[in-house]
């Protein structure tokens, strides 16, 4: 008598709900049928907008259970275990093979390139059950397996359609006024020190050949002492942003750029080196956390952090600061600033680290789209809360109004036909693990 086994249905009832999901993902499915040696199907790639089918194929070896649950597994993940022979077999063939473990009880799908063993540990496949589901997100880091690493300027055509792409760019909307005057004094560095006899480090004003431009008054401030009272006045704002004076244009940039430190200060200093502003560390060798409003949600980022000595637990290894460089553009008869996201690295919180450029670069080697688009939303944020009507610490202390404020406006983000896939464009170092465990000071 012949018997149809329940693994047999099993098999069945996996490549079926396989070959469907796939579909779902706009990609196409194509069983070996019953003549199958180690691989059940293949996925034929094709783009999801246009139908043209791209020459690229994947292998698919559909592993498919009742119930019951994977070896280790949390909430978070589990482990696979590949058959010696199985994984042999995969690595002769010439296209790249994944695994699709379906689990019907709950209709889960994971999936893993066979090739990504743990280290030491070839056969062990190790799953994170948010980024390895196989589902339409998956696509392009699917897609990527099909790249030919071995020739240079391999291309892989992102397959997901458009999405939103963010600017790093804040609109800067500056007061209406500028006030003008003259100076006995031509340059700045004489000024200062005249304000420093005065006890004030005010310095939200340029003077550039005995001419002085502030958004503030500066007979309401101690800035007096620079001026002519007589020679005061206050123009449109436009007259000095639009202008087509070279001279006034640096002066213009200027005035923003320290007009955007006094109204971030006491909690952002300025690095000089780095022409960047960072967070301030509260007291030495102590850190420092921020809660902003991401794009949908609360987030909060260590945005002074205390790295101790490995070795020596007693002593400060250093102390990164989160920082930006900005520049200020002018675009269509606008004012923007460009944000662009650093680091600076302290020996303890304030004194500059003696190896601060290899620290930098150490980390800027570590960081990934995500984690800097995120520091973009946390500065932009920052300085949308400095130019408020009312003027908090950026730690919630003070509520005085202030005058000659800049305010800034988030900027539309741009909609791209195309995605880019965010997992797939990552560059896969296979020493990244050895430099986040072993560099010191970098996290």
């Amino acid at each position: 008598m012949k018997t149809v086994t329940d693994n047999q249905i099993n098999g069945e009832f996996g490549e079926s709900m396989v070959r469907t999901r796939v579909l779902s993902m706009g990609q196409v499915f194509e069983p070996n049928g019953r003549l199958e040696t180690g691989i059940d199907g293949m996925i034929h790639l094709r783009d999801p907008k246009t139908g043209v089918a791209l020459g690229k194929m994947i292998g698919v070896q559909v592993k498919t259970t009742a119930a019951g649950a994977y070896s280790g597994e949390t909430e978070h993940g589990f482990d696979y275990l590949l058959k010696s022979d199985d994984l042999a077999f995969w690595r002769t063939t010439n296209v790249p093979v994944i695994i699709v473990l379906l689990r019907r009880a709950d209709e889960s799908f994971f999936w893993k390139s066979v090739d990504a063993g743990l280290p030491g540990e070839e056969r062990r496949l190790r799953f994170d059950k948010k980024q390895d589901l196989f589902d339409k997100s998956a696509v392009d880091r699917i897609a990527s397996l099909s790249i030919d690493r071995s020739t240079h300027g391999a291309h892989l055509p992102p397959l997901q359609s458009g999405e939103e792409a963010h600017l790093n760019l804040v609109e800067v909307l500056p007061p209406s006024e500028i006030f003008v005057a003259t100076s006995p004094f031509k340059h700045a560095r004489p000024a200062i020190a005249e304000m420093l006899r005065h006890d004030d480090r005010e310095f939200d004003w340029v003077l550039r050949g005995g001419r002085f431009l502030s958004f503030r008054d500066p007979r309401t401030n101690a800035a007096a002492c620079l001026v002519d009272d007589e020679s005061v006045e206050a123009v449109e704002t436009s007259i000095i942003a639009d202008s087509e004076d070279r001279d006034d244009e640096i002066s213009f940039v200027e005035l923003l750029r320290r007009t955007m430190g006094r109204q971030l200060e006491p909690d952002i200093g300025f690095d000089k080196d780095g022409r960047s502003y960072y967070f301030r560390a509260p007291e030495r060798k102590k850190g420092r956390s921020y809660a902003y409003t991401a794009t949908k949600n609360q987030a909060k980022a260590d945005v002074v952090k205390v790295y101790v000595d490995k070795k020596d637990k007693t002593r400060i290894s250093s102390v990164r600061h989160h920082a930006f460089i900005p520049r200020f553009l002018p675009i269509g008869g606008r004012w923007f600033v460009s944000i662009s996201p650093t680091f600076v690295f302290t020996e303890d919180g304030s004194r500059t680290h003696r190896f601060s450029s290899t620290l930098l670069t150490g980390k800027k080697k570590l960081e990934r789209n995500d984690a800097i688009r995120g520091q973009f939303v946390m500065w932009r944020h920052l300085l949308m809360e400095s130019g408020r009507p009312t003027a908090p610490s950026l730690f919630g202390t003070g509520s005085e109004v202030e005058p000659g404020k800049l305010r800034f406006a988030t900027v539309r983000p741009i909609e791209m036909e195309r995605s880019v896939p965010e997992e797939s464009w990552k560059v896969q170092d296979p020493n990244a693990d050895r430099l986040r465990s072993n560099e010191p000071g970098l996290f």
